[in-house]
């Protein structure tokens, strides 16, 4: 076997691709480095998964390598899975069209490989995958005159790719520490490894591929996150020739990587502002795809998990971050479309920043429910760890999102109900001081039927006044015609909007006034204290925290005790309620 088929080596590149992908859970728990997340194997399984499910064997070897180039920049996930992406884009501009390739030509195209993976990243590092990739060239063209054969010299070159992956131990303190491989370089052995059996003839069965995206326990080590708390990737589109955009945001993070194909680029960084990255981004290109791990609350529920049930609810419930993080609260965060472009509610977008966009693009922003598959990796990956999933969604009347949630449990369900789906029959504040109730329980070390009891009994005793300060998101949502809603900006009208018993919209009093507005809640929620007793109460704000802040002083004042909390609101609800506005929601005794 001097030469191979492109046959041969589509083939081969497919079993490494499989052969990464079966050892996916491994890799994830040896994952300590750059930081210790466990998810390098899930990261690779997506840009593995991608490759076999979407590239091509096309009527050449550089056409069909180039499909498998776009199939990993498409799934590329974390730096390990963008690294192999840009070494697959470097693979593709160096093979040629042949349909034979000889020992020299393969060589040729994987030193490509390895160079275009070290200027993906910012500050490459040794003892990682980009080591195994310069042995890996290096071990081909040094024994390339000592091998006839083709799987020889690559049975050669394997040996030391594996050796290679033995010494990153020495290379970084982490490894060292923690007594294990870099996981990134394993997984370009595990490739190699497939690759060599793929051109040998021996295939990785498809029977024995593990669909399942999970993200396991990694063994417990004296590690940090690091100094930035989430892992931050975009997918744009770009023109013929895609810019560098690496340094672009170096100033907001770290570990960074950009891999460049044809007319796509990702870009990945770990850093403590998503939203700024993507602000900057905004004017390089169509951004078509966006995601966020949250590296802090992964490692927590890996290594310092509270609770055997946990509490999941979606971006609308308006709960402040050190009550998500404290109790481990899974949140599924909402998507807002702005035009064609797709944000993260609460993570790639601000509230003001969704007013900027509205306004420059003359459009008005929409929220979209999160996916059937979205909640299900959510389920899967959750109870892994935990013996119940309890769910408070968004009032079912007024999204698909407790749908969502409903369906995709039934799976999980069907030997035993691990996973209760809950409707608020509320959203915003109202929903965030339900799940707020259900976490004290939590923390109380009550029973989930007592958790679900007194949830049930909040709801039918939870009530949300807004108060308004313009209609024009309102009259844009199609909630007041345009007709409806020019009259009621005419003679100045200021509505009190809250929700019915079922979840319904409803307005709850008119003003004509905005201090007139907030004096009817207020002296609402002073009748409600006297009458029923107010047992809990938290005040949210679209994008004035200062008119938060008055709101809360003086509902204080009225009641004569502090809300439980006050934070800021949600995307979606900033899209309806609009600017300036403010609420507050309240449970009866």
């Amino acid at each position: 076997m001097e030469t191979i088929t492109y046959n041969e080596l589509y083939n081969g590149l497919i079993n490494g691709a499989r052969e990464v992908m079966n050892n996916r859970l491994f890799l994830n728990d040896i994952n300590v480095f750059p930081v210790a997340d466990g998810d390098t194997g899930s990261n690779l399984f997506s840009t593995m998964h991608s490759i076999v499910h979407h590239s091509e064997l096309k009527g050449n070897t550089k056409t069909t390598i180039e499909t498998i180039a776009d199939s990993a920049i498409i799934g590329a996930r974390g730096n390990s899975g963008l690294i192999f992406a840009q070494y697959f884009q470097g693979f593709s501009e160096g093979i040629t069209s042949e349909e034979v390739i000889t020992k020299e030509n393969f060589t040729s195209a994987i030193k490509e490989g390895m160079e275009y993976a070290y200027k993906a990243v910012e500050n490459p590092v040794e003892g990682t995958m980009l080591t195994t990739m310069t042995v890996f060239y290096e071990a081909l063209s040094k024994e390339i005159e000592n091998h006839e054969a083709f799987d020889k010299l690559l049975e050669t070159a394997s040996e030391k790719v594996e050796s290679a992956v033995e010494h990153t131990t020495e290379q970084l303190k982490v490894l060292k520490k923690s007594s294990v491989v870099d996981s990134g370089a394993k997984g370009f052995a595990y490739f190699v490894k497939g690759f060599l059996e793929g051109i040998k003839g021996h295939l990785v069965s498809e029977d024995r591929m593990d669909t399942f995206e999970t993200i396991p326990a990694i063994n417990e080590h004296d590690h940090t996150i690091g100094d930035y708390r989430y892992c931050t990737e975009a997918l744009i589109e770009q023109g013929t020739d895609p810019a560098d955009l690496k340094a672009l945001v170096h100033d907001i993070g770290d570990s960074i990587v950009q891999v460049k194909g044809k007319t796509k680029t990702r870009l990945h960084i770990h850093t403590n502002d998503p939203a700024e990255m993507f602000d900057r981004l905004s004017g390089h290109g169509k951004i078509i795809e966006q995601k966020v791990d949250d590296m802090v609350r992964q490692y927590d529920r890996i290594h310092h998990r509270k609770y055997q049930t946990v509490i999941v609810t979606d971006s609308i419930a308006d709960l402040p971050e050190e009550v998500i993080d404290d109790e481990q609260v899974h949140v599924v965060n909402i998507s807002l479309l702005v035009g064609e472009e797709s944000y993260i509610d609460k993570l790639t977008i601000t509230n003001e920043k969704l007013f900027e966009l509205a306004r420059n693009k003359k459009i008005h922003p929409k929220s979209s429910q999160p996916t059937t598959k979205t909640v299900e990796d959510a389920y899967r990956y959750l109870l892994s760890y935990y013996d119940n999933v309890v769910v408070f969604t968004v009032a079912k009347a007024l999204s698909g999102t407790y749908n969502v949630f409903s369906k995709s449990a039934e799976q999980f369900n069907e030997d035993k109900q691990r996973i209760i789906v809950i409707d608020t029959k509320q959203n915003s504040v109202a929903e965030g001081l339900i799940v707020w109730q259900a976490v004290e329980n939590l923390k109380a070390d009550k029973p989930v039927e007592a958790i679900l009891s007194e949830a049930e009994r909040s709801i039918g005793q939870s009530k949300i006044l807004v108060k308004i300060n313009t209609l024009d998101n309102m009259i844009a949502s199609g909630r007041l015609s345009v007709r409806a809603g020019g009259i009621a900006k005419k003679v100045g009208l200021k509505p009190i909007v809250s929700l019915d018993d079922e979840g319904e919209g409803e307005v709850f009093k008119i003003a004509f006034h905005p201090d007139t507005a907030k004096k009817k809640i207020l002296k609402h929620m002073k009748k409600i204290s006297e009458t029923k007793g107010i047992k809990h109460y938290a005040v949210t704000y679209v994008d004035d925290r200062q008119l938060g802040e008055e709101f809360a002083r003086e509902l204080s004042a009225v009641l004569n005790k502090e809300p439980e909390y006050l934070t800021k609101s949600s995307g979606v609800i900033a899209v309806g309620a609009g600017a300036g506005a403010v609420a507050v929601a309240y449970i009866t005794e």
